[in-house]
């Protein structure tokens, strides 16, 4: 039997309370250890396991660790770890998205330095991006992140990464789908560059419906609405429908656009809306995706009066304004000839670049040579081929099939940049694109030699593509490049397609759809065997965070108060798809029950550490009930963590460890730990150890510490394998003794409550109950007790009344 004072001195050596901002880093740094990389985190290229791999987000190089990125991270981490568990070669490579206009405005304006002066622009620009690196890094390190940063973190500007990018985009080509055009693109004047289909969206705004008079040749007049009457001079034709009775006698005729004297046709078609204004619309090039359609449909010319910034040129009267400025200057000269016959104020939708939050520009089109990869021809072999891949939440899947029926323009890949991945092309002037050989990969055509002097299919001079490519194309061959499509065919065997591809809702369109699409092409196979979409993270008010609003929430602003395990299991706790808000007061919550877990452990440590525990031979009546309970927790724990639904574990904590393993069977236990009883030993070992090993890919650093305490038999808990509960018989007897039990002792603490005494008062009980219950009691009545303190325990048979009436004892209850 061990002492009161053993146990005391033994429970010392324990701090008594659980500190992360301690602990937490010790093992963040043990993590990163070259032992605990080669042991525990390195993706092994000769083992024979089952390969798990799975396509991490690579986040754009701002700088900024938002809660949105957290969420992934702690989702990845969770999973990476459990595969872990499960027997898996685990693959969890980190990337950064680090190309693109943000960091060359920051370069740019920030800085100071000239785009002109390329090679110091670039030079600053990757300067800057590891800097943002290096800090999103550290935040996602002290989140407990622990990819395998030494062989597979990788960064889409390196040499590597760009000749990936480049190969895929030469065997694109080679299949014929790459290809320069002349024609109308999106282009954002603010960013000052061509935007595919996937970057744009519609805005609410407040504009006006101006009714302007374009007179008859043959006189009398024809009234249209616009909401661009800034760009009546590039109109082409006026266009009704056929079936609107008043114009049936003027289609065919001509009229004439007003200030400018230009004579256009009036044709019908059946896309105009009778009921939008005045059911007559004037055509312009470009004032929206429709005139293009019209545009292509009629054979109408083409007269560009927006320059690359945004502001009006040709037209004489409107030269140099902005197109607002534009807007409103035509309206004061069409008023003041005459020509306007009404002005309604409205809201209506606006065509922008949603993309980038910090622009939402208007979109224009302008007429660009760009290069193309055809899309559109290959959307009814997308609409059947996505379908092999499983998401979760399944309805995810809705997104990616209305997006790719939506699509309507092919994909724009050349942006006027310069911190991009170079377009690996030469072109002539008859739009014949050449290909780098793939030797000299990567390479940057406007300082390499082309592979041929003159275009060797019509002799005429080559010219260097300019423009690097769309982000996306770097960020869609993660998978090829990852699983070594190009470079490692051993692992590509292994790797792909991916198992899970993991990221965010407001993402699909772009990089989920461009990584199937390009993979699907390349390889003929999709890329992931599932998807999953998590939802946002929102501010504590239930709305989306906003600088504006005021509910940004940083993820590590309290990480030192609380614990990144905390906050782990509280981004954790929502189904994976839903929006939810993040609440401090819930991680607050999250580390009760971490310190909960703590105390648990401290409790057993001077019973179980280092001691030799074996099974005996024959269990207590309470050890099977609490290992019937247990079987159940790790049964559904381990299906959860299958299935992603991370909340369903954490919820069964709650259930399972908190109110029946922490409040009633380590309490029902006590005393028979002091006597060294075998049984509650190895139930208390097992099921504590269990508990350690399903928590730990949620909060790894508290069940690393504990772990390392209390068992200590390898350097991880990575290191052990997921329980086996199989042979934990069932007890129906036992199951049935021990919710009993735990329902008596709630009864007579709540009694305890009422009649103000303190839980350790020895009281007298009388147990008002059925005999079914009265006689499950009775089987384990020294355990009871003991353990409430009952001095005398009095059994009165009742059908219809369940209750304990207690008084006060005047002698000390048996006990240890």
């Amino acid at each position: 039997m061990l002492s009161q004072e053993y146990v005391t001195k033994k429970m010392e050596e324990w701090p008594k309370h659980y500190n992360p901002a301690e602990i937490e880093p010790k093992w963040e740094n043990l993590w990163l250890s070259k032992e605990y990389w080669e042991k525990v985190f390195r993706f092994d290229e000769k083992s024979n396991k089952p390969v798990f791999y799975i396509d991490t987000p690579p986040p754009f190089t701002s700088g900024e660790l938002h809660m949105g990125h957290a969420y992934w991270v702690t989702i990845a981490d969770a999973i990476a770890r459990f595969k872990k568990l499960q027997g898996y070669n685990v693959l969890i490579p980190q990337g950064w998205d680090t190309q693109g206009l943000p960091t060359e405005l920051k370069v740019q304006y920030k800085l100071g330095i000239p785009k002109e002066n390329r090679e110091l622009f670039l030079q600053k620009c990757i300067e800057w991006t590891n800097e943002m690196i290096n800090r999103m890094k550290t935040a996602m390190i002290r989140l407990g992140y622990r990819p395998d940063w030494e062989d597979f973190e990788y960064k889409t500007y390196s040499p590597e990464y760009r000749k990936v990018i480049q190969k895929s985009l030469i065997d694109m080509y080679k299949m014929g789908i790459v290809k320069i055009k002349e024609g109308p693109v999106y282009w954002c004047p603010k960013c000052e560059t061509a935007v595919a289909q996937s970057e744009v969206g519609y805005l609410e705004k407040e504009g006006v419906l101006v009714y302007i008079s374009f007179p008859l040749k043959d006189g009398g007049e024809i009234v249209i609405a616009t909401t661009r009457p800034e760009l009546l001079a590039a109109t082409q034709a006026v266009v009704v429908n056929p079936t609107d009775e008043r114009y049936k006698d003027l289609i065919g005729k001509t009229a004439i656009v007003p200030i400018f004297n230009k004579e256009v046709k009036i044709i019908a078609d059946e896309a105009v809306e009778k009921d939008f204004g005045t059911g007559a619309v004037m055509v312009s090039t470009y004032g929206d995706p429709q005139d293009i359609k019209w545009k292509l449909k009629y054979d109408l010319p083409s007269t560009e009066i927006i320059d690359n910034k945004g502001r009006i040129k040709g037209t004489g009267i409107l030269d140099g304004l902005t197109v607002a400025q534009a807007k409103q200057k035509m309206i004061e000269i069409l008023k003041e000839k005459g020509y306007v016959r009404k002005i309604e104020k409205i809201k209506h939708n606006v065509l922008s670049h949603t993309e980038r939050s910090d622009c939402l520009s208007p979109i224009e089109f302008l007429t660009k040579k760009q290069i193309y990869i055809d899309v559109l021809k290959f959307k009814d072999k997308l609409l059947e081929e996505y379908k092999k891949m499983q998401f979760k939440p399944s309805r995810m899947s809705y997104y990616l099939e209305e997006w790719i029926k939506s699509l309507e323009w092919d994909w724009n890949i050349s942006r006027q940049r310069v911190y991009g991945t170079p377009l690996p092309f030469w072109y002539c002037d008859n739009n014949h694109l050449i290909p780098a050989k793939e030797e000299d990969l990567p390479v940057d055509p406007t300082k390499t030699k082309p592979p041929f002097e003159k275009c060797p299919y019509c002799g005429l001079p080559l010219k260097p593509v300019t423009d690097v490519a769309d982000v996306w194309i770097d960020s869609s061959v993660t998978v090829i490049y990852l699983s070594g499509f190009y470079t490692n065919k051993e692992r590509f065997a292994k790797a792909f397609p991916a198992s899970l591809r993991l990221q965010g809702t407001d993402i699909i369109r772009t990089w989920l759809f461009y990584t199937f699409f390009r993979t699907l092409m390349l390889t003929g196979n999709v890329p992931f065997k599932q998807v999953l979409i998590n939802g946002q993270v929102l501010g504590p008010d239930g709305s989306r965070m906003s600088k504006s609003k005021g509910n940004v929430v940083s993820p590590l602003e309290r990480v030192n108060e609380f614990g990144a395990d905390a906050i782990r299991m509280t981004l954790l706790d929502a189904s994976i798809g839903e929006d939810f808000p993040f609440k401090w007061d819930n991680v607050r919550g999250k580390k009760l029950l971490l310190q909960k877990l703590w105390n648990a452990s401290r409790l057993s440590y001077p019973f179980i550490h280092g001691k030799d525990i074996t099974k005996p031979n024959d269990l207590h009546i309470l050890d099977k009930w609490i290992l019937i309970k247990h079987k159940k927790f790790v049964k559904k724990a381990i299906e959860a963590y299958n299935s992603y639904d991370f909340y369903i574990i954490i919820d069964e904590l709650y259930n399972y460890f908190w109110e029946t393993v922490a409040d009633e069977y380590l309490e029902l236990i006590k005393y028979r730990l002091f006597n060294e009883d075998q049984s509650a030993l190895y139930t208390l070992r097992r099921i504590l150890k269990d508990i350690i090993i399903i928590l730990h890919p949620i909060v790894p650093h508290i069940t690393e510490e504990i772990y390392s305490r209390l068992f200590g038999d390898k350097i991880s808990v990575l290191l052990e394998e997921l329980p086996n509960v199989d042979d934990i018989e069932e007890d129906k007897e036992a199951e049935k003794i021990g919710d009993y039990v735990k329902k008596f002792n709630s009864m007579v603490r709540t009694s305890k409550i009422k009649n103000k005494m303190s839980i350790v008062t020895p009281v007298n009980v009388k147990l008002y109950a059925s005999n079914d219950m009265i006689e499950s009691i009775k089987k384990v009545e020294n355990d009871v007790k003991i353990t409430l303190k009952i001095n005398s325990l009095e059994y009165i048979p009742s059908q219809d009344r369940e209750e304990v009436i207690i008084e006060k004892a005047e002698n000390q209850p048996m006990g240890v």
